[in-house]
């Protein structure tokens, strides 16, 4: 039986289909799907305001609370690509550009995993691992940082594997530069470039190889300098450590949550699996793997994102281990010009068929797209968007300054109404978001009452249910003017 080897031309074509595929399912969700979050509302404006004015901010305007204090966004990049998008095509463009780049995600990891370990099971890790991340695809600019995390962890892990440690550092330089303009998730690729880089110069030490070892660490110094070339210079890091450092919103949002698995029980399934599988193999991780895999696992667990990124990344540090400890994972089909096993039937099937896939999911993608057209130009639900209360806080001519719920500050920033609260954080400190939730959830009464007449609140915009608004209502000092099913807006007498 002739023997099959996977070519670079087969890697393309399976890498375009499994991007297709991932594009056609993406956009096949509910139109709403990827924009269910309120702050792709406050990151669209905020793009368009770098663009209208050809700079970044550095104080607040967006929220009279906060108003005047110093104010950055770190983001900014991921922000102006959402601005682009929407003033190009509106909710339609955002939709699309985050269906690419998650999609694009997919075909990293893909390539990755078909590289090193056999056909049929790179296929299936793959699709294991989009299936259990999928519900944190949401249009926000942590999906552009999952996409340099991955290139990222494959430079660091394919250097290590080679006889020596050499990642490119003009590449490390460019893709620093970029993430740190994108997200500051910059600081974790850091991290994890500081524990590859600090074991190999300890081996070069230990081995009194000095010139590599100097070499190595110039490295890390020209990519830790460059980590800091972006508008806001060494405060993008700082960033990342004051939000970090706010206990009551790391202990109160969920993506920074520890992980509910009760809540996201495909969480625990993929861990169960993925630990049961490794295990029963007798997988051994070593060296900078070992500490990279038990650092990201360790924030993994600490915060629901942290978790996404583990599964992201967890199959990169695994997919070598696996592959020269058990031969049947094996990505080759032969070794030494001899048959080492049976070839794996779905890649024989592949190659037997290399245009067919590639040209059905193209078809696929084009008929989704045409399909889909019309309805991802719906936006974000009507849970995040209180678009009828605001007009009828319009047509009525109420103005003044407003209470909002935390979910409808995206919104109010996106339709020019300065907030109370919204998802920026800072310029709000620990101490407010405290004050804040405690007012809505009514844990104290009168303190809730003092905080509306401290600042001047004129109307209050809350979701149905919510504690605050309902001791409004019966206080006597607030008429309740306008309500649905997502909103209720209550003004002072």
């Amino acid at each position: 039986m002739r023997m099959f080897r996977p070519t670079n031309k087969f890697y393309l074509g399976t890498a375009v289909t499994a991007f297709l595929f991932s594009y056609s399912g993406l956009l096949l969700l509910p139109g709403f799907t990827l924009l269910r979050e309120a702050d792709t509302f406050w990151q669209i404006r905020i793009g368009q305001w770098i663009l209208e004015n050809a700079k970044v901010p550095s104080t607040d305007f967006y929220s009279y609370t906060a108003f005047g204090k110093r104010w950055i966004s770190g983001q900014w990049l991921s922000e102006i690509l959402f601005a682009l998008a929407f003033n190009i095509a509106q909710w339609r463009g955002v939709v699309i550009l985050s269906v690419i780049s998650c999609s694009a995600i997919t075909v990293l990891l893909w390539v990755y995993l078909a590289r090193n370990l056999r056909f049929s099971i790179a296929i299936g890790w793959t699709a294991l691992t989009v299936l259990t991340i999928v519900p944190h695809y949401v249009a926000r600019p942590h999906i552009f940082s999952y996409i340099v995390l991955l290139i990222w962890v494959i430079i660091l892990v394919d250097s290590y594997d080679s006889p020596e440690f050499r990642p490119s550092t003009p590449i490390l330089f460019l893709l620093i530069i970029l993430w740190a303009n994108l997200h500051g998730s910059f600081t974790i690729g850091l991290l994890l470039l500081y524990i590859f880089a600090g074991y190999s110069c300890y081996q070069k030490l230990v081995q009194h190889d000095y010139i590599g070892c100097r070499r190595i660490l110039l490295m890390l110094l020209v990519v830790s300098v460059s980590s800091l070339l972006t508008p806001y210079g060494v405060y993008s890091a700082l960033l990342v450590y004051q939000v970090m450092n706010m206990k009551f919103l790391q202990a109160n949002i969920i993506e920074w949550m520890p992980p509910n698995f009760q809540t996201y029980s495909f969480f625990l399934w993929y861990l169960v699996v993925l630990f049961t599988a490794v295990a029963g193999l007798g997988v051994a991780l070593r060296g900078p793997r070992l500490v990279a895999f038990s650092m990201m696992l360790f924030f993994g667990l600490s915060h629901t994102r942290g978790l996404v990124m583990f599964i992201l990344i967890a199959p990169i540090f695994l997919a070598r281990p696996i592959s020269a400890h058990a031969a049947w994972f094996r990505a080759a089909e032969r070794v030494d010009g001899q048959s080492v096993r049976a070839p794996d039937p779905v890649l024989v099937f592949l190659q037997k068929r290399p245009f067919t896939l590639p040209a059905i999911s193209l078809a696929l993608a084009a008929v989704v797209t045409v399909y889909s057209w019309d309805r991802i130009n719906i936006g974000p639900p009507k849970s995040v968007t209180p678009n009828a209360a605001i007009d009828f806080i319009q047509k009525t001519g109420i103005a003044g300054n407003v209470f909002n719920s935390y979910s409808f500050g995206g919104y109010l920033i996106f339709v020019g109404i300065p907030t109370f609260i919204d998802g920026r954080t800072p310029p709000h400190s620990d101490d407010f978001v405290r004050r804040y939730s405690n007012a809505v959830n009514l844990k104290d009464v009168d303190d809730a009452f003092r905080l509306l007449d401290e600042y001047k609140v004129r109307w209050v915009l809350l979701v149905p249910g919510e504690p605050l608004g309902k001791a409004l209502a019966r206080s006597g000092l607030w008429n309740e003017v306008y309500s649905d099913n997502y909103s209720v807006v209550l003004v002072r007498r």
